[in-house]
């Protein structure tokens, strides 16, 4: 059964606002509205009836939070490793020097990655 693709029309604007800025006032505007990926009239009329445009993610954002689902990613590793584990394997694990070593090894990485993160978010 083919489903029915409903268009929702938009209001027509028959309506004109228009106001004066200085050029920095127009700057930071268009600086805005680039940062959102909009308009300066789709920035403007967004912030006209009172919604919050959101700004895209910049590169560094972005390798920040790849970065942080890396880690995400290891720390789920870290815990399978000792899930379902009766407390005697768990034990033997801890137990084990080279076990531990990589153990380590592995939560030292993640630690290294947290830091660059909030490195990077601080900057």
């Amino acid at each position: 059964m083919k489903r029915k693709r409903t268009i929702e029309k938009v209001a027509k604007r028959d309506r004109r606002v228009e106001y004066r800025v200085n050029d920095e006032e127009y700057a930071i505007g268009l600086k805005n509205a680039t940062a959102c990926g909009m308009t300066i009239s789709e920035y403007g009329r967004m912030c006209f009836i009172g919604q919050e445009p959101k700004q895209h993610l910049t590169d560094r954002e972005i390798e920040a939070y790849k970065s942080l689902a890396d880690a995400r990613g290891d720390l789920v590793h870290v815990r399978n490793a000792l899930k379902g584990r009766t407390q005697e394997q768990i034990m033997n694990y801890f137990n084990d020097d080279e076990f531990m070593r990589n153990w380590i090894l592995a939560i030292n990485n993640i630690i290294t990655q947290w830091d660059t993160i909030i490195e990077q978010l601080r900057d």
